[in-house]
C-alpha cells in the first residue's frame, strides 16, 4: 500500500513552519490573489519565494491555490501571476475553472496541475476525462460516497486522487456557495465567504408577518445551513487501503495550534497504520487531541452517511478542551536545575504560577510552570497584558524545543 500525503493548511509563513515541524508532508497556500481564502493572511510575492524555498529545502512540497472562477478581468493578471509562479516552481497550482486551467497549461508549463474540490468531480468519467487534458491530480468533491471513490479509484489506478479528512465544511455544493453574495454581496466563490451558513435563522409564512417558525424546535433560533466539521479519523485507515494519494486537512484561517495538531495527528494515525495494517485500531489518545483544538461537532459527513447527520441544528459555535496560549520560539538553559529563559509568542493570557501545558514537534507533552514574565525590554510582569513576544522564565523537566505549543487547560 502507498503511504498517502499529509496536506495540510498554510494561511500564512507561520502556520507553513508549524505544519511541516509537526508532520504535514505538503501544504496549499495562497498567494496575493485568486485563492478562495482571501482573509486568510496568505503571502505576497517575496513571501512565497521564502515559502517554496523552504518547503523544498525540508524534502516537502507546497502547492498554490488558485482555485476562484475567474470573471473576464481576472484572466491577464491570472496569466502574469501563472507566469510568476511558473519561475518559482511550486510542485502544483490548485484551479476549479477550465479557463484558469488552459491559462495554467500555457503560462505554467512546468507545474503541475490540480484540480480544486470546486470543479464537483463526482465519478470516473470527469477524472479521465480531466486526465486526458493532463490534471495530474483530483481533489473530489466532498459529497462521494466511500464506495464512489473506491470505484474512481479502480478506474482511475493512474491519476492522483486527493480527498479532505478534517476541516469545517459547506452545506454548499463542495463549497460552491452563493449565500454569502446574495446576503452580503461578498461572493464566496472569489474568496470573500461571509459565512452566512453559519448564522441564525427562523421561518416566516409569506401572509403571517412577524410570526416565525421553528423549523427545528429550538429556543434559539435554528441554524438551518450550518455543516459540522468533517472528521474521518476512525476510518482514516479504509482510505488507504483503497490508495487515496492525499489526505487534505481544511484550515487556512485556523491557528498555528490547529496546523499543528492536526498534521501530526493524521500522521502519526497514518504511520500506526502502515506499520501494522492487520492489527491496526485507531487511538484514541491521538483522537482526544483534535477535540484540544477549536472545531466544531465532528461528522463523517457524505464517506459514510448513514452513520451520522452532517447538520448542526443547535449552534455554530466553536469547542475545544484547551485553550491556545502561545508558543515557544527558542530556549536556553539557566545555572539552575530545569529553569529554562524562554521567548514566547504570547496568544492568550498567562500569569506567573500557572502550569501550562506544552506539546512538541517530537509529539513529547509535558508541562511547564512559569516562574517569571517580563517583555523584551526587561519590565516585569505578574501576566501577559497582550499579545506577542515576552520573555518567560519556566521550570520544566523537559528542555523545550522551538515551537513548542503551550496551552491551558479548560
Amino acid at each position: 500500500m502507498k503511504k498517502p500525503e499529509i496536506l495540510s493548511p498554510a494561511g500564512n509563513m507561520e502556520k507553513l513552519k508549524f505544519a511541516f515541524k509537526y508532520g504535514a508532508d505538503a501544504v496549499y497556500a495562497a498567494g496575493w490573489g485568486f485563492g478562495l481564502r482571501e482573509s486568510a493572511g496568505n503571502f505576497s510575492d517575496e513571501e512565497l519565494i521564502k515559502a517554496i524555498s523552504l518547503a523544498h529545502s525540508s524534502g516537502k512540497k507546497i502547492y498554490i491555490t488558485a482555485n476562484i472562477f475567474p470573471y473576464n478581468s481576472d484572466l491577464k493578471p491570472m496569466q502574469e501571476y501563472f507566469s510568476f509562479l511558473n519561475g518559482l516552481k511550486p510542485d502544483g497550482i490548485i484551479v476549479s475553472d477550465l479557463g484558469a486551467f488552459s491559462i495554467a497549461k500555457e503560462h505554467a508549463p512546468g507545474i503541475p496541475i490540480h484540480i480544486s474540490v470546486q470543479a464537483n468531480n463526482l465519478n470516473y468519467a470527469a477524472v479521465q476525462a480531466w486526465q486526458k487534458m493532463g490534471a495530474s491530480r483530483i481533489i473530489l468533491a466532498r459529497e462521494l460516497p466511500f464506495n464512489d471513490i473506491k470505484t474512481i479509484k479502480e478506474k482511475c489506478p493512474e491519476m492522483e486522487l486527493e480527498i479532505f479528512v478534517h476541516g469545517a465544511i459547506c452545506v454548499s455544493y463542495s463549497g460552491r456557495c452563493l449565500i454569502s453574495q446574495y446576503l452580503t454581496g461578498r461572493d464566496a466563490n472569489h474568496g470573500e465567504c461571509s459565512q452566512g451558513c453559519r448564522w441564525k435563522y427562523r421561518l416566516e409564512e409569506e401572509k403571517r408577518p412577524g410570526e416565525y417558525l421553528d423549523v427545528e424546535e429550538d429556543s434559539r433560533g435554528t441554524y438551518l445551513f450550518n455543516s459540522k466539521d468533517l472528521c474521518t479519523f476512525f476510518d482514516l485507515h479504509k482510505f488507504i487501503e483503497i490508495g487515496i494519494d492525499s489526505f487534505k486537512i481544511e484550515g487556512r484561517m485556523k491557528s498555528p495550534h490547529y496546523a499543528a495538531v492536526t498534521a501530526g495527528v493524521y500522521k502519526k494515525a497514518v504511520e500506526q497504520y502502515m506499520s501494522n495494517p492487520a492489527g491496526y485500531k485507531p487511538d484514541n489518545a491521538l483522537y482526544e487531541e483534535l477535540l484540544k483544538v477549536s472545531h466544531r461537532e465532528f461528522t463523517d459527513a457524505f464517506y459514510f452517511p448513514d452513520k451520522s447527520i452532517t447538520q448542526n441544528f443547535k449552534t455554530s459555535d466553536y469547542t475545544a478542551k484547551s485553550k491556545y496560549a502561545g508558543y515557544i520560539k527558542s530556549a536556553s538553559k539557566t545555572p539552575r536545575e530545569n529553569v529554562f529563559n524562554a521567548v514566547v509568542e504570547v496568544k492568550n493570557t498567562m500569569k506567573i504560577g500557572d502550569e501550562i501545558q506544552a506539546i512538541a514537534p517530537s509529539w513529547n507533552q509535558f508541562s511547564i510552570k512559569i516562574i517569571g514574565i517580563r517583555s523584551l525590554n526587561g519590565m516585569e510582569h505578574t501576566y501577559t497584558n497582550q499579545y506577542g513576544e515576552f520573555i518567560f522564565e519556566i521550570e520544566s523537566k523537559e528542555e523545550p524545543e522551538e515551537l513548542t505549543i503551550l496551552r491551558l487547560k479548560v
